[in-house]
Formats: C-alpha cells, sequence, structure tokens
C-alpha cells in the first residue's frame, strides 16, 4: 500500500533527474515574451520530508531561470516532480502523506510516523478537491481512464489510475508528472 511507501535516494535522484530534463528543456527554449537567453537563477529551498521524504531533504535548489534582456528580466521557473510549487514539503510527501489520510485514520496511524501536522494534509486534501473544478483538470480529465466519477476524490483516484490498480513509487511518480505543470505559473507547456 502507499501509506507505508517510503521514499528513498534512488527515488530522488529520478525526480532531481526530471527536473533537470524539464528545466534543460526549458531554457533551450529561451524566454517566451522577447526570446532572450535564460540565465540560471535558483530559489534556495528548505525542503521538508518527515518519514516519508527525508532523503529527498537534501534538494534544496528549486531550478528557475531568469531572461538576461535588460527591459524584459521575466523568470521561467520550470515545471517540478521534486517541488509542489511553493509548498514547503516535497511534493511526494504531499501525495503520500493525502493518501495516508484518504486511507483512514486506521492506516495513518499504523503507517510511519505521519511527522505533517494533521491541519496541514487536510489542507492539502481540500486543495485536492478543489482540483477538480479547475482549468487543469479540464485539460487532462480526457486522459485519465476510466473517467472519474463524482465521489472519487483526488489524488487517490489518479494514483489508482496510473498504477492500473497497483500502487507504488510508479504510480506516485507518473501521478508527480500529471501534477507538475501546477507546481508553476511561468512556464506552460
Amino acid at each position: 500500500m502507499c501509506h507505508d511507501w517510503i521514499a528513498d535516494d534512488k527515488l530522488f535522484e529520478l525526480l532531481a533527474a526530471e527536473d533537470a530534463r524539464i528545466a534543460a528543456a526549458v531554457k533551450a527554449a529561451g524566454c517566451g515574451p522577447c526570446g532572450g537567453r535564460l540565465d540560471r537563477a535558483d530559489y534556495p529551498r528548505k525542503p521538508r520530508g518527515g518519514a516519508v521524504g527525508a532523503a529527498g531533504e537534501r534538494l534544496d535548489r528549486r531550478r528557475s531561470f531568469c531572461c538576461c534582456r535588460e527591459g524584459c528580466r521575466l523568470r521561467a521557473t520550470p515545471p517540478s516532480l521534486v517541488f509542489l510549487g511553493r509548498r514547503v514539503y516535497l511534493g511526494i510527501v504531499v501525495l503520500v502523506e493525502t493518501l495516508r489520510l484518504a486511507a483512514g485514520a486506521a492506516a495513518v496511524a499504523a503507517g510511519p510516523a505521519g511527522s505533517q501536522p494533521a491541519r496541514t494534509v487536510r489542507r492539502w486534501r481540500a486543495w485536492f478537491a478543489a482540483l477538480r473544478a479547475s482549468t487543469w483538470w479540464a485539460s487532462i480529465a480526457g486522459r485519465v481512464w476510466p473517467p472519474l466519477q463524482p465521489g472519487e476524490m483526488l489524488p487517490e483516484a489518479l494514483v489508482d489510475r496510473l498504477a492500473g490498480g497497483q500502487r507504488g513509487g510508479d504510480a506516485l511518480v507518473a501521478t508527480l508528472r500529471l501534477l507538475s505543470p501546477l507546481t508553476t505559473s511561468t512556464v506552460t507547456g
């Protein structure tokens, strides 16, 4: 079960490599508005992971770029599989802890130490619930098969579909890929 799963160094190396690949594509494309060269301008991060993502807490830089042209200087922050937007917790932690809460109080008590406050995890669940009314969901709903039913909740319904019913690391990474456009507002596509 996913709520018993703890991320390891190998997973975070995979996520960091995917972030590097996405960042390289964004840099190669240049500044969207003016076509200028993008220079590296990373954000320092102090990610939290707790028991689920302790191995990922060493990833302390969010890749970002800044246009080199005077007068433009716009930021381009690529989508990320490591960081879920501006949240302090690693994306995998948000996903796994939300799934643990969905699995029920018994699973949360039996699983690895849930070091995230219950109030924070409930806030994450509310964020996932609101996604179904978003333009992001409208853009990807057709790629999710079978379609979500009215009572099904995100993210557990996504993880189930992306894994073909088997929960585990691959399903979580696939879910993070699907969520990655939500991690930035400066780069689309």
